[in-house]
C-alpha cells in the first residue's frame, strides 16, 4: 500500500521485485552513508591496543559480521585452512554469534589444535573500535552468501583496506572495481584469492586506491 519503497541497493530492488512483486515504479534506490568519522587509523599503539583487547596476537585477516550461515564462515574457515601454511596470519571473525552458529563453531573445532588457535572469535565488537579493527587487518574477507548491501566492504575501503568479497546479490555493486571478487560457492577460488590479496602488492595497491576512488 505504499506509495514509495526505498532500497539499500539495485540488488534489493531486483529482489524486491522479483520475489515480492513490488511495482519497479515506486522503487527508489538510496544508498546508506558511511559514518563520517571512520577513518584510517594511523597510529600503531591504537592498533595495538585495539588488536590486544580482543586477543589478536599476529598479523590478521578479518571478516566483520554476525556468525551465521549467511556469511558463508564455514566455507570461509575451510578455505584459510587450506592455505594456512601459507601464510602467517589469524583469521578474525569479529561478530557476535546468530541462528545457526554451531555448525560454524563446530568447523573450527574439528580443526587440528593449532590451526584452531589462529582463527579468533572476540564476539561483539565496539563501534568505537572498528576503525582500528579495520586499519590493522591485512584484508577484508567477505564471501557472504547474500548481502542486502554490505557495509563492512566499503567500510573497509574508507580505512585503506584492501578487500576481498563475493560476486554475487548486492556486493559487485557496492564495491565496485575496489575488490577481489570471488564465487562464494567456490572454496578453491576462495583460498587462492585469500593468497593473492596478501602476497600480490600491484594488487593490493590497485585494490586500494579503487576502493577509495569507490566511495566519492
Amino acid at each position: 500500500r505504499s506509495r514509495i519503497v526505498l532500497a539499500d541497493s539495485r540488488a534489493t530492488r531486483d529482489d524486491l521485485i522479483r520475489v515480492v512483486g513490488v511495482d519497479p515504479q515506486k522503487i527508489a534506490v538510496v544508498y546508506p552513508g558511511l559514518d563520517p568519522e571512520l577513518a584510517r587509523v594511523e597510529n600503531s599503539a591504537e592498533i595495538d591496543r585495539v588488536c590486544a583487547r580482543y586477543n589478536i596476537t599476529h598479523r590478521y585477516l578479518l571478516h566483520i559480521g554476525t556468525v551465521q550461515p549467511r556469511k558463508n564462515l564455514q566455507r570461509l574457515i575451510a578455505a584459510f585452512a587450506r592455505v594456512a601454511d601459507q601464510i602467517p596470519h589469524q583469521l578474525v571473525l569479529a561478530g557476535k554469534a546468530g541462528w545457526l552458529a554451531a555448525p560454524i563453531h563446530d568447523a573450527i573445532a574439528h580443526l587440528p589444535p593449532a590451526l584452531q588457535q589462529r582463527i579468533v572469535l572476540p564476539g561483539f565488537t565496539a563501534d568505537e573500535d572498528k576503525a582500528a579493527l579495520l586499519s590493522g587487518a591485512t584484508a577484508l574477507l567477505y564471501p557472504s552468501l547474500y548481502e542486502g548491501f554490505g557495509f563492512p566492504v566499503v567500510e573497509a575501503q574508507r580505512c585503506g583496506v584492501p578487500v576481498l568479497c563475493a560476486d554475487s546479490s548486492s556486493l559487485p555493486e557496492v564495491a565496485g572495481t575496489g575488490a577481489l571478487l570471488i564465487d562464494p560457492y567456490d572454496e578453491e577460488a576462495l583460498a587462492a584469492g585469500i593468497v593473492r590479496i596478501i602476497n600480490d602488492d600491484v594488487l593490493r595497491d590497485r585494490l586500494i586506491a579503487t576502493g577509495e576512488k569507490n566511495l566519492v
